[in-house]
């Protein structure tokens, strides 16, 4: 009987083996069909040059990013595909520690975009502004979109490009899921 139970055991440790073999074959497979296909998490820096280190108010940005302790300001575009998936993640309402500029090509195509995405003042908090003259993308010398920018103590320290909804949530001062709506979180919460 132990030599049965030990065989058992051998077997079952080879199966297990086996097994976590084809789990790891899967993710490698996985992450070459997310390459392939360009969509890997690969932000970029993106150079500050004389912008590092200042207050976000010398930008045209409100004077309350002054006093943050920890932000993100995203910069997004009206004619930018992925902006259009990030602000669609956003279902409508921005997470604390983030502010959205939107560059926009006129005033019509920024009502367009935030009521396509149901971006009010309300449900942003007052942390959207909608940037239709290019003044502030001009002013901190941006030529690409999505970027975010982190703001520490105040001043912008650091940007990288946003490749996707799930890096820009990593990147939260306060980690806060941008994948559920508050009525989804309501919603669970209920159950519970």
């Amino acid at each position: 009987m132990a030599q049965s139970l030990t065989l058992a055991v051998g077997v079952l440790a080879l199966l297990i083996f086996a097994l976590c073999g084809v789990v790891i074959e899967l993710f490698r497979d996985v992450r070459q069909l997310r390459e392939i296909n360009g969509i890997l998490d690969r932000p970029l820096e993106v150079d500050l040059e004389d912008v590092a280190g200042t207050f976000p108010s010398a930008h045209g940005l409100p004077t309350g990013l002054d006093a943050a302790a920890a932000a993100i300001i995203l910069v997004l575009s009206d004619r930018c595909a992925t902006c259009h998936a990030l602000a669609g993640g956003f279902n409508g309402v921005l997470s604390p520690g983030l502010w959205v500029v939107l560059e926009a090509r006129s005033p019509r195509s920024a009502e367009e975009f935030l009521a396509r995405y149901e971006l009010t003042s309300t449900s942003t908090g007052g942390r959207l502004i909608v940037d239709v003259a290019g003044r502030i993308a001009e002013s901190i010398g941006l030529r690409t979109t999505p970027v975010g920018f982190r703001v520490r103590e105040g001043r912008i320290v650091s940007a990288t490009t946003i490749p996707s909804l799930r890096y820009l949530t990593s990147i939260l001062p306060n980690r806060v899921r941008l994948e559920r709506s508050p009525a989804t979180r309501m919603k669970e919460r209920v159950r519970v």
